[in-house]
């Protein structure tokens, strides 16, 4: 799970940082503030955000419900010296309300609570006759062509019935698009493939790759630089 540390103070966030590794979480970005934390969120969609409320640019107050709105399988547990916004924050439907300074015990208890919430999601699917089920983390990309969606995952290539909208929409914190006609299980990305002026995505547990736009290389360099 990808965890995004957002505060306006470089000592707190490198001490929730060496807390997060000591109970074995090393997947961490970082925001100085509001504004930044939601071009990182609108990129990464990461599982777990812990937000602190009294920033510049963009309070925690004023982020969460944008952050909602953009990536709403994200967990939010703010994390503030004030305790008088708890009632806010929950109207805001945040998993947790940590305060500062924060103990290793109740870290622990609010990394247990989202783990809990953040289950990997399933897809389900017809093929043939048959319906089946796998974890999202299985599935390694897709591919649109001539009305038809194929596939890439464990099972191997298979065609479906599901759009790369509905598809994009369900698994958003999993897929990435990186052009009109294919998507890309973020989990899988390790590299760019160059052949003169094209681009195409390196994955792990496949030897198709799928072509980047233009459009879309930025976002797929930046993504890169993260891992």
């Amino acid at each position: 799970m990808k965890y995004l540390i957002v505060d306006d103070e470089p000592l707190a966030i490198k001490r929730l940082v060496k807390m997060l590794e000591n109970i074995g979480i090393t997947n961490i970005l970082t925001a100085n503030n509001g504004q930044e934390a939601i071009k990182i969120i609108e990129i990464h969609h990461p599982h777990v955000v812990f937000l602190d409320i009294e920033m510049p640019l963009l309070t925690g107050i004023q982020a969460a419900p944008k952050i909602n709105e953009i990536s709403p399988e994200t967990k939010i547990i703010f994390c503030t010296a004030y305790d008088n916004f708890a009632i806010n924050a929950f109207d805001l439907s945040v998993s947790d309300y940590l305060l500062k300074p924060v103990s290793k015990e109740r870290l622990s208890q609010a990394i247990d609570k989202v783990s809990d919430q953040s289950k990997t999601p399933n897809f389900t699917f017809k093929h043939g006759n048959d319906l089946i089920t796998l974890p999202i983390d299985e599935v390694y990309c897709f591919n649109s062509e001539d009305k038809y969606t194929t596939m890439y995952c464990q099972l191997g290539e298979i065609i479906i019935d599901d759009s790369l909208i509905s598809l994009e929409t369900k698994f958003h914190n999993q897929l990435l698009r990186i052009n009109r006609n294919a998507l890309i299980n973020t989990s899988e990305l390790y590299g760019i493939h160059r052949v003169k002026s094209q681009a195409f995505a390196k994955l792990k547990s496949t030897d198709y790759q799928p072509q980047i736009s233009r459009r879309n290389l930025a976002k797929i360099k930046e993504l890169l630089k993260k891992y």
